[in-house]
């Protein structure tokens, strides 16, 4: 069969290129003109999904307890009742499941039930207290810059205006607009009822996840061989593995620093007699969870409100939550979190940065693995390529002048 005449080629090239470009950049118009409506499309996909969202985070938390469970406690117990291992995993399985859903749900419920009431009447206190605690601020001002009376005037001013401001707030825009709550409570009740259901359903999807983990991961083995290379299905694993390490080491963790910080600042504000001890404490768990600025999050508020209530305390509060934030970043967190990320301290700054400002808390709950998943593959690219072409793959070799890093390339060759 003879083929076409070639000359005529080029042309039917570049009107199929042509062709292409045009039909590509008209798909992009399309998509940009209906930008809004996709944005709808994927806001109902996401709310669709939510209650799976909900129950991959509940399974992906609950996961590390579920197996501690199975290993030490109910499949021993199980294979001795059962001698069957398949079913007995299968029984050990629900029990570890049931178990540590309920005791999730009673830590929860008891910190709710323990944290709620001291945030309202913390609340209450401040605002029934703030004409006292302004007395004493003006006095501990009067008496710090007794000897430099333009500092104390200064101060009077300053704490004076704060002071009315702070008042003029309470009583013209928080208590008129109080009157506006029951209103907004009844209209959020629907909204309020849609995410107890997407929570109620997550904890059901939560449940099928680690019951069946085992299998669900086996189904997407399948797959994926079935679609890709074993080649490329291998190294996809050893990413999807390493990745699921540094999230889960990094997640459970922060959260067990957390706790462990939040308990130990109520224990040191207990004994120092400071007060809101188990508010700031709360305050100083929670934002402990977000790397590098929680710390900061949690302690500026937390100061202001004990400097409030009693500025002699507030100095004594800053001076031991410094040494707590110390302790922990120096000694506890290190411990518990070991090199599972493997950042410097700038990559931790700019990842928490970049993705605080994508994706708000969660970007920066999440920034600082899978900036360190993204800093490993980058550094495991990089060194192949300079093995490949015979250079050392050493950072150190790089901090030399060219005409050092040249005799060392030439003494590695003549080895």
């Amino acid at each position: 069969m003879k083929r076409l005449n070639t000359k005529f080629d080029k042309y039917l090239y570049a009107g199929v290129t042509a062709f292409l470009v045009v039909t590509a950049a008209l798909v992009v118009k399309a998509l940009l003109d209906n930008l809004g409506v996709l944005g709808g499309v994927l806001a109902a996909v996401n709310s669709a999904l939510a209650p799976v969202y909900i129950g991959l985070i509940i399974a992906f938390l609950l996961s590390p307890l579920v197996n501690s469970m199975d290993e030490f406690v109910f499949i021993p117990l199980m294979r001795r009742i059962i001698k069957k291992d398949k079913k007995a995993s299968g029984i050990a399985r629900g029990f570890s499941v049931t178990i540590v859903l309920i005791l999730a749900l009673f830590v929860i419920f008891g910190l709710i039930m323990m944290v709620v009431p001291e945030v309202i009447n913390s609340i209450s206190s401040l605002a029934a207290n703030l004409p006292s605690y302004y007395k004493n601020i003006v006095a501990w001002g009067d008496d710090v810059f007794k000897s430099n009376p333009t500092l104390a005037e200064y101060f009077q001013n300053f704490s004076g205006t704060m002071y009315e401001k702070l008042i003029t707030w309470l009583q013209n825009d928080l208590l008129p607009e109080s009157s506006k709550l029951l209103s907004l409570l009844t209209d959020g009740v629907v909204n309020a009822m849609s995410l107890l259901l997407n929570v109620f359903i997550g904890i059901i999807v939560s449940i099928y996840l680690m019951a069946e983990k085992e299998n669900f991961c086996a189904q997407a083995k399948k797959l994926m061989f079935a679609i890709l290379p074993q080649k490329r299905v291998d190294g996809t694993l050893e990413v999807l593995r390493e990745t699921h390490t540094v999230f889960a080491k990094f997640i459970s963790g922060k959260i067990v620093d957390s706790l462990i910080v939040g308990m130990l600042t109520f224990i040191i504000m207990s004994i120092a007699n400071i007060p809101y001890a188990l508010l700031i404490s709360v305050i100083i768990g929670v934002t402990n969870v977000i790397p590098f600025f929680g710390q900061y999050i949690g302690i500026i508020p937390s100061a202001v409100l004990v400097f409030i209530a009693n500025p002699s305390k507030g100095v004594i509060f800053l001076i031991l939550i410094i040494i707590l934030m110390q302790f922990d970043g120096n000694v506890l967190g290190p411990k518990i979190l070991g090199d599972s990320i493997g950042l410097k301290s700038f990559w931790i700054l700019f990842s928490i940065l970049f993705l605080g400002s994508l994706f708000g808390f969660l970007g920066m709950l999440c920034a600082v693995p899978v900036f360190a998943m993204i800093y490993r593959w980058v550094k495991r690219w990089c060194s192949r390529r300079l093995a490949k072409k015979g250079i050392p793959v050493e950072t150190e070799y790089y901090r030399k002048e060219p005409e050092s890093r040249k005799k060392s390339v030439d003494k590695k060759g003549d080895r």
